[in-house]
């Protein structure tokens, strides 16, 4: 544990804030951490909250994946069927499995934690009231289900139409107090999956691509995007080490665009943590790769979210946000 008296005192709030406001953890619930190698020192004060909350604990421990999707394994997928509640703590997320799925189609409620470690607990972006910033997310679900397509610009000159008609959109608060809810603290956003044939135009990212190889962006990544598909990365640095992750495997479902969500949290700042920074208020990031079980058809073990800065976006022509900046007709 950190020496550092105050944050310690820190690490052991964010985790009351964790079980008790975002898991909604009950006295007696059976709840399951689940840790890799890279997470597990935030156990002892993730399993201290829970026994704060009388919960009965279990925890499994696995190898950490090599990207996100990855089913866990045998022993995990095991707890998770017997649990009400998961609080998935691991390098890289599993939510897009079919394990998750299960597990929140049979009603757990679920936490995912990927790269939390002792940074991520501490960071202020956990201090925001979670259920205070939830009815912005639920009007912009309202806006996207109601739509067909949005077409995103910003300064830096992405020019993207993503076509959406028939989807719906997942409000996603950060927090899950109902069964089957999922929650990512402290991500608090609104997302859906767009039809997987259909995106086109360009993607200047210039936030971050929130993985290992890459993260904080120096330089910005130029994608075109043809039929749902990248059909053209920018040669710097940063495109090459995209380009080798996204051909890493002869899959070309890697390279259809998922997922288009959009930040709400404002305390949230870019960082380089796939929580952190697919949550910022002022953002809006796009997903790569999986998207079955978030509203879309499109299956394989990978997801990459890449995040742009001061988007302007506009729903069927109806502008709901300029240069990073939301507004929202009032509710009549």
């Amino acid at each position: 544990m950190p020496a550092n008296p105050t944050r310690h005192a820190v690490l052991r709030k964010h985790s009351r804030v964790l079980v008790e406001c975002c898991a909604t953890v009950k006295p007696k619930e059976k709840v399951l951490f689940i840790f890799d190698g890279s997470t597990r020192i935030i156990e002892p004060y993730l399993r201290e909250a829970a026994q704060r909350a009388k919960a009965h604990i279990m925890i499994e421990h696995m190898h950490a994946s090599i990207m996100h999707c990855i089913e866990p394994p045998p022993n995990v997928i095991r707890a998770m069927e017997r649990a009400d509640v998961i609080l998935a703590a691991t390098k890289y997320s599993i939510a897009h499995t079919d394990a998750r799925f299960r597990a929140t189609k049979r009603g757990a409620r679920y936490l995912s934690l990927p790269q939390y470690g002792i940074e991520q607990l501490s960071r202020s972006s956990l201090d925001v009231d979670f259920l205070a910033l939830a009815d912005t997310g639920r009007r912009i679900k309202e806006i996207l289900d109601k739509g067909n397509s949005a077409r995103v610009t910003t300064p830096k000159g992405t020019d993207l139409e993503v076509f959406f008609k028939g989807r719906v959109a997942n409000w996603a608060p950060g927090f899950c107090h109902e069964p089957g809810m999922l929650g990512s603290p402290p991500d608090i956003e609104t997302n859906i999956a767009p039809v997987e044939t259909q995106s086109k135009g360009v993607l200047v990212v210039d936030g971050s691509i929130p993985c290992e190889s890459i993260g904080l962006l120096k330089h910005p990544v130029r994608l075109t995007v043809a039929r749902g598909n990248i059909c053209d990365i920018s040669t710097n640095r940063e495109g090459h080490i995209l380009k080798t992750l996204l051909e890493a495997v002869p899959d070309k479902k890697r390279t259809v665009l998922a997922e288009f969500g959009i930040g709400l949290n404002p305390k949230a700042r870019l960082c380089g943590l796939m929580l952190e920074d697919e949550g910022c208020l002022g953002t809006v990031h796009f997903g790569f790769g999986s998207n079955a079980t978030i509203g879309g058809k499109n299956k394989t073990a990978f997801h990459l979210d890449m995040v742009i800065r001061r988007p302007t976006v506009e729903v069927d022509g109806v502008r709901i946000m300029e240069k990073g900046s939301l507004f929202l007709a009032p509710h009549i």
